[in-house]
């Protein structure tokens, strides 16, 4: 009777240690998606926006700039109803700059989103594909973890499965 209950005891101990004993990893998401050479031609895209928004912005400063200036150096002389249209203009003008502005940003941002999302897919499918190989139930981001052991870092494996070569970390920007 004491063999089958040790007996039924150690198989007890064996499966609960068996479910203890999952594999769990890590992996820094933000220095996987930054390797990627996808990352790297979205933000080329993403600049190139920027850079032509910036353009059609600079016109509107401009063309707000020159109108600041005659109504400074000429609204003493005109008349009220040519003031009154004058300084709507103004204001009008005001107006569409800022709403250019907010609407530029807004516009880049969802651009941004829209480019990222493709990647972090590609990114996220890649680090599933290498914890499952690798038998890991759970896989963290690294960006959480205070402390983390360094042989459960799957980073190097997902970046070798992406095909992204592994620069030293002393290198990088």
């Amino acid at each position: 009777m004491k063999k089958s209950i040790v007996f039924t005891a150690l198989i007890f101990l064996g499966v609960f240690s068996e479910a203890v004993a999952q594999k769990i990893g890590h992996v820094n998401v933000n220095e996987l998606i930054m390797s990627m050479p996808e990352t790297k031609k979205a933000q080329e895209k993403l600049q190139k926006l920027q850079d032509s928004l910036y353009v059609a912005n600079a016109e509107m400063m401009k063309e707000y700039q020159e109108k600041d200036s005659v109504i400074r150096a000429d609204s003493s002389k005109w008349t009220p109803a040519k003031k009154d249209i004058k300084f709507k203009e103004f204001r009008d003008l005001a107006e569409a700059l800022q709403n250019y502005s907010s609407g530029a940003q807004q516009y880049i941002q969802q651009k941004e989103q829209e480019l990222i999302e493709p990647i972090q897919k590609i990114a996220r499918e890649a680090v599933n594909k290498v914890a499952k190989e690798a038998g890991y139930q759970y896989v963290f981001t690294s960006e959480a973890l205070i402390v983390a052991p360094p042989g459960d870092d799957l980073l190097a494996r997902v970046k070798a499965h992406l095909k992204i070569a592994d620069k030293p970390t002393g290198t990088q920007k």
